[in-house]
Parts: structure tokens; C-alpha cells; sequence
């Protein structure tokens, strides 16, 4: 993979064109409540695939239970919802929020969602 701004989506798009699987995936921001990255997916050729994922830790502390994180990530949740995010759950204590963006939108929608998040998480 070579080196490139992260969202540079022309070479977003060139990395998912060499990789074995015709995917490519950067994250752009990490903490212990959120991880927000971009991404590109091949369905074809002609229309690639981008999209915005976010991943909401449910408990960032797997020994004790957070009420009041636990509060802040449901209000996430929501949130991402209504931006029309799908909510998926995973195995590792967290839900995975997606959406599909086109490319041109990429960076207004990371700003947007980072900007949501860091005001609910602070």
C-alpha cells in the first residue's frame, strides 16, 4: 500500500483496485468510545462503493459497566440513525455504523460525524 493523504479518495479507490479482496480501508479517528475511517468497496468495476463506518464501544472498560457512557453511545446511535447509518452489532463489544457516500462527499461527511461525536463523547 503505498502512502497517500487519508481522504484522498483517488487513492482510496487505486489501493481497493490492488488489493486481493477489492477493498480498501483507512481510519481516520480512534479513541476508547469510537473508531470513524473511510472506505471503498469494488462492487464493479464502473461503481465502486464508498462509505463512512463508525464503530460505537459499548463498554469501554470490559470489567465495569459505564451507565453513563452507555448513555452517550445510545444517543450516538440515534443520531447516526437518523443520518441514515446502518446499525450492525459485532462480536467484539461494539456496533458498527455505515453509510454510503459518494466520493466528493467523503471529507464533509467524516467532519460532520467527528464533530457529532466528539460533542457527545466529551
Amino acid at each position: 500500500m503505498r502512502e497517500s493523504k487519508p481522504l484522498d479518495a483517488k487513492a482510496l479507490l487505486e489501493d481497493a483496485k490492488a488489493s486481493e479482496h477489492g477493498e480498501a480501508y483507512r481510519t481516520l479517528d480512534k479513541n476508547l468510545n469510537f473508531r470513524i475511517g473511510i472506505g471503498v468497496r469494488l462492487t464493479s468495476p464502473s461503481d465502486p462503493s464508498f462509505f463512512v463506518e463508525i464503530l460505537i464501544y459499548l463498554c469501554p472498560s470490559l470489567s465495569i459497566v459505564d451507565l453513563e457512557a452507555l448513555e452517550k453511545s445510545l444517543t450516538c446511535l440515534k443520531e447516526l440513525q437518523a443520518r441514515n447509518y446502518s446499525l450492525i452489532g459485532q462480536d467484539d463489544n461494539c456496533i458498527s455504523c455505515e453509510t454510503a457516500t459518494p466520493a466528493q462527499n467523503l471529507s464533509e461527511e467524516y467532519a460532520a460525524v467527528k464533530s457529532l461525536l466528539k460533542a457527545i463523547f466529551s
